[in-house]
């Protein structure tokens, strides 16, 4: 594990970045300091930038999510967000019955967004007990407790209604706290004995996507995120190098401590970086 202090040292080793945006380019509701120009500035030198994020919301929206944070689309060459991935699975028939277009769905998340599976494609029911499977897309949390989501899911979970995860993260930021995500509410869905497929980092689905999106010749590509098990993990298996930026979670762990969480993880990255920057 290299620390370094800037992109500069690295960039031109890889021809493909394909970098998390939640805890690396912003926290949901301001872009981090220096993210807008070092972006600019890895364009600049001829490489391609994906966004890959473990969103469940289709890549449109996410786009307009950062451009309203002050990022300019001409620098990224494409977003894939895993909520695309799942519905793109879905529509082909990967994941088999009874996940196909046309079927109830429950979509569990913060009601306030559109998520991938909010669509026409699929018959929208409000009662998880409805559905033919349930699609774990986003949180509502602190507006809802884990507590009451073990109430409401008690019960299809006894039915055996499965369920898809379009977003593995355990947590996110939101308002400046953590708070469980997504995948904290589909592992809880598996302990009341509800079976769940999972689409986004760290499984290797959604990595394989990206680096087919980018139409590039076979390459140096560099997956840049905040997550020793998500980003880090996820993209060892695939053989492609890995740079972890040191989020809020992580920016005051002494390089020992830090080197000790990601082994755990078995998510040891080739380099690490203080915070985003050029």
């Amino acid at each position: 594990m290299k620390r370094i202090a800037g992109l500069r040292e690295i960039a031109d080793q890889f021809d493909l970045f394909l970098i998390e945006q939640y805890g690396v380019l912003h926290d949901g509701v301001a872009a981090y300091p220096r993210t807008i120009d070092g972006l600019a500035k890895i364009a600049a030198c001829g490489r391609k930038i994906i966004i890959l994020t473990n969103s469940g919301k289709c890549a449109a929206a996410n786009r307009a999510d950062l451009h309203a944070l002050g990022f300019a689309g001409s620098c990224l060459s494409g977003i894939v967000s895993s909520g695309d991935v799942a519905l793109q699975c879905v529509k082909s028939g990967v994941l088999g019955p009874p996940f196909a277009t046309g079927a109830a769905v429950c979509v569990i998340g913060d009601p306030d967004d559109r998520y991938a599976f909010s669509s026409d494609d699929f018959e929208l029911v409000d009662q998880p007990q409805d559905a033919a499977f349930l699609v774990f897309a986003g949180s509502d949390i602190p507006r809802v407790s884990l507590r009451a989501y073990q109430d409401v899911l008690a019960s299809p979970a006894r039915a055996h209604v499965p369920a898809i995860c379009i977003n593995p993260d355990i947590a996110t930021i939101r308002h400046g706290e953590i708070v469980p995500a997504a995948g904290a509410i589909a592992r809880l869905y598996e302990d009341l004995g509800g079976a769940v497929e999972y689409i986004g980092k760290p499984h290797l689905l959604i990595f394989a996507h990206a680096i087919a999106s980018a139409e590039l010749q076979p390459g140096a590509r560099l997956v840049m995120g905040d997550s020793p098990h998500h980003d880090v993990a996820g993209a060892r298996p695939m053989g492609l190098s890995t740079l972890q930026v040191q989020s809020e979670n992580y920016r005051h762990l002494p390089k020992c401590r830090l080197l000790r969480l990601c082994d755990r993880s078995d998510g040891v990255p080739d380099f690490v970086i203080p915070a985003f920057a050029w």
